[in-house]
């Protein structure tokens, strides 16, 4: 492994910072060493100085992106967050089932997505309340859109295919034996789930206008890791991405819009603090 000193780290760090708004605290030095050593010693780098350097004149971009692909956490699971999901079952999905029945189509968004559990996760949700009122026949009216900015993480989104480990983080077994084929030894995800999400490479820090607008906007444990100017910067185009008054921005249970935007009212479901656009 290599070692890391203050000048290299404080290099790496505004790095990393400037490509996708993670902010690395002082006492962070470890993630460098332990994520990009590896990488560094692949691209022929001895220090993290030169690893620098050559990340700097890639012109291709790959070099970045495998290095913002090791930074990146994506950490996830399924249904992640009981009270979240208790107040996604009980109001928001159905809220949104009674548009689609009256003949609207839905959009919604798991930003950061990861390796696609919340996106899925999602999907069942869906199409269970879908085929508990007998609106099964309405399911291609929903359209579930994940993004992530590691390349890695939405392979293995796009796959649907998780090994026993993920798949037993947080998914009930019903659940599993539901949604899920065991081919070898892997979980797919069955095809009438798969189709109802699309998975995309994108970044926070870019324009949201080629995404389009949403009914409801998933962004959970993610803004923790940016700058109080990029979280302004960020829950502002949130609020410019969601189609109407009322319409739902769900964050992480640790996360809070309280002093960085006032475009959203915040009210709470049981447990679950949920904010509404306003």
């Amino acid at each position: 492994m290599i070692n890391v000193s203050e000048p290299e780290y404080l290099l790496l760090k505004q790095f990393i910072e400037t490509h996708c708004g993670i902010v690395l605290e002082k006492g962070k030095e470890y993630l460098i060493e332990t994520r990009l050593s590896e990488l560094a010693k692949e691209v022929g780098a001895d220090s993290f100085q030169a690893f620098h350097l050559k990340a700097k004149k890639d012109k291709s971009g790959h070099l970045r992106e495998r290095i913002i692909d090791a930074m990146t956490t994506n950490e996830t699971s399924w249904f992640r967050d009981n009270s979240a999901w208790e107040f996604l079952k009980k109001k928001a999905v159905p809220d949104m089932v009674d548009r689609m029945a009256k003949g609207d189509k839905v959009r919604v968004w798991s930003a950061a997505s990861s390796t696609g559990q919340e996106a899925y996760s999602l999907a069942m949700l869906f199409y269970e309340i879908l085929q508990y009122r007998n609106l099964i026949q309405y399911l291609d009216r929903v359209e579930i859109l994940g993004t992530d900015i590691s390349s890695s993480a939405l392979a293995t989104a796009r796959s649907g295919r998780y090994d026993s480990i993920a798949i037993q983080r947080g998914l009930p077994k019903d659940k599993q034996n539901r949604f899920f084929k065991k081919d070898s030894s892997l979980w797919e995800i069955i095809p009438e789930i798969k189709k109802l999400v699309t998975f995309k490479e994108f970044n926070l820090q870019d324009s949201f206008m080629n995404l389009g607008q949403f009914d409801m906007i998933l962004c959970r444990y993610v803004s923790i890791y940016f700058s109080e100017q990029f979280k302004k910067e960020l829950f502002a185009k949130f609020a410019r991405a969601l189609k109407r008054p009322k319409d739902i921005l769900l964050l992480g249970a640790t996360e809070s819009l309280r002093g960085f935007t006032d475009s959203f009212d915040i009210e709470y479901y049981q447990n679950a603090m949920i904010n509404l656009k306003k």
